[in-house]
């Protein structure tokens, strides 16, 4: 049995997962120059109708949790709006009105476009990067002792100290705020990937010794699919650390996007502006999120 047969009717199953239910043996096999090797790896059956009542009913749960969430969130800044005023903080009707106004505007879909590309650029470098470094660091122990300590330094650095550096290299523009978003969400990719790989069962290793398999073997076959929830968990923080890096990227090493439309604003004290944006954004990240959140707990969802 190949690993893509296995897939339509078993679900590979990481270490917390053996002691939910019974588990059966399947092989699937790679080639090794001439030699076609056979790695055990557990898999347990899983149907496509199964246990569906109560994924429905989860599921109702979780959307009317996050619909009275956003309920109460709206009803309390209409309420601050009313105390305050709004001239100070409009409300979000005033912020719905005021960004359907901003979309229909060419500048604002052009900053859109420009946060979207720097955006999308750097939650992959950050995501294939992490995910690659926290494999080697997680998997060897030389590279970890080498790239682990510089990574944790990096995290507790305030990146706006970096802020000249990168500009004296790179200077104002995309490649900039990129490199921004880089530095805020590739660093806990790599921590989390590596502490995952690290509380692997030892057999793991075992059977890649023996079987005299290559690193990269090694990674694909065996690292990478084990710690897979936990690398969409990884994921789903760079993701809102990344855009917040390219924001804050874009408000001060860049004369284009929604981070210098935002501060922009501020300076000229636009309010309706500056909730429009702030809207958009938060809804944004709040998708994106709760997307990798559902993916997540998919993939960690025990099957009877």
């Amino acid at each position: 049995m190949t690993w893509k047969d296995a897939r339509r009717g078993l679900v590979p199953r990481t270490r917390s997962s053996f002691t939910r239910a019974a588990s059966r043996i399947a092989n699937f096999g790679f080639k090794r120059g001439t030699r076609i090797i056979r790695l055990p790896v557990s898999f347990r059956f899983r149907s496509s109708h199964e246990n569906v009542p109560q994924r429905v009913a989860n599921f109702g749960i979780g959307t009317l949790d996050v619909t009275l969430i956003c309920v109460a969130l709206a009803a309390a800044w209409q309420v601050a709006s009313w105390q305050v005023g709004a001239d100070v903080l409009p409300g979000p009707w005033h912020a719905l009105r005021q960004l359907a106004a901003l979309i229909a505007e060419p500048r604002f879909q052009r900053d859109v476009a420009a946060t979207a590309s720097a955006y999308g650029i750097a939650l992959a470098l950050a995501m294939a990067g992490g995910l690659t470094l926290g494999v080697m660091c997680g998997g060897w122990k030389a590279v970890g002792d080498e790239v682990e300590p510089l990574t944790l330094a990096l995290i507790a650095t305030p990146k706006v100290m970096l802020y000249p550096i990168i500009l004296l290299f790179f200077g104002l523009g995309d490649a900039a705020k990129i490199i921004f978003g880089l530095l805020h969400g590739l660093p806990p990719v790599v921590i989390t990937m590596a502490n995952a790989l690290r509380t692997l069962r030892p057999i793991y290793r075992k059977v890649a010794r023996t079987m005299r398999l290559s690193p990269r073997t090694y990674a694909l076959h065996v690292l990478i699919p084990a710690v897979m929830p936990e690398a969409v968990a990884s994921f789903r923080i760079c993701f809102a650390l990344t855009l917040l890096g390219v924001l804050v990227g874009e408000m001060f090493a860049s004369t284009r996007g929604l981070g210098h439309r935002l501060f922009a604003s501020i300076g000229t004290n636009d309010e309706p502006t500056i909730m429009a944006v702030t809207l958009l954004l938060f809804a944004f990240a709040g998708l994106g999120s709760s997307l990798l959140l559902a993916l997540r707990r998919r993939m960690q969802s025990p099957t009877p």
